[in-house]
């Protein structure tokens, strides 16, 4: 249980440092920053309602309550973001373009080694890998990069219709945002394979 804690610790720092280089964060978390502004509403609460309707729909496509479950991660990240966006960033950014880049790849480690700890826990996963498995197993297909690269870009295009409506335009979407969209799902590979060895619970 530690393992999984932490890794929603993670996840949760690399969303808000993502957010704080301005370059562009993880296509989900954009959806949850232009629903914020969009709205007036946290960050974190953002997340956890976006995240609570994808546990119904999942929910309803396994028809399993267990999927339930995973509102455990979601309570858990979007109590993280809050902590890292209201009380330690506050209004910090990140400035100089250099900085923000080398910040910018920082918390997309930060943000995949907390997936991966979680998704090694073999406890309900983090709610956007349960919806990527959820695609594999619509498609029928055990590889996680198209399903994955599916999963980022349909965040993607819910992100700019909230960004317009919110009058912000693409908002936080930005050129980081295609970039994460395209290699997460391989840095999220390539993340599992040598973190499995050692902390698969289950080896």
């Amino acid at each position: 249980m530690g393992q999984y804690v932490f890794g929603a610790f993670l996840v949760s720092l690399g969303v808000v440092t993502l957010l704080r280089t301005n370059i562009g964060a993880g296509a989900w978390d954009t959806v949850n920053a232009n629903l914020s502004a969009l709205t007036g509403i946290t960050l974190g609460t953002a997340s956890f309602l976006v995240q609570g309707i994808l546990v119904a729909i999942i929910t309803a496509y396994r028809k399993n309550a267990k999927y339930l479950l995973i509102s455990i991660s979601i309570l858990l990240i979007a109590l993280g973001i809050d902590f890292w966006d209201i009380l330690v960033y506050g209004s910090f950014y990140y400035e100089g373009l250099a900085v923000r880049f080398a910040v910018f790849f920082a918390g997309v480690f930060v943000l995949t080694s907390g997936l991966s700890l979680i998704i090694l826990t073999h406890y309900p996963a983090a709610i956007f890998d349960e919806f990527m498995m959820m695609v594999m197993s619509i498609f029928h297909t055990d590889k996680i990069f198209f399903p994955r690269l599916f999963v980022e870009m349909l965040a993607i295009v819910i992100a700019i219709g909230f960004g317009f409506l919110a009058g912000v335009g693409f908002g936080a979407v930005n050129i980081g945002s295609v970039i994460l969209a395209i290699v997460l799902p391989f840095i999220l590979a390539v993340q599992l394979r040598w973190m499995r060895p050692i902390f698969d619970v289950n080896v």
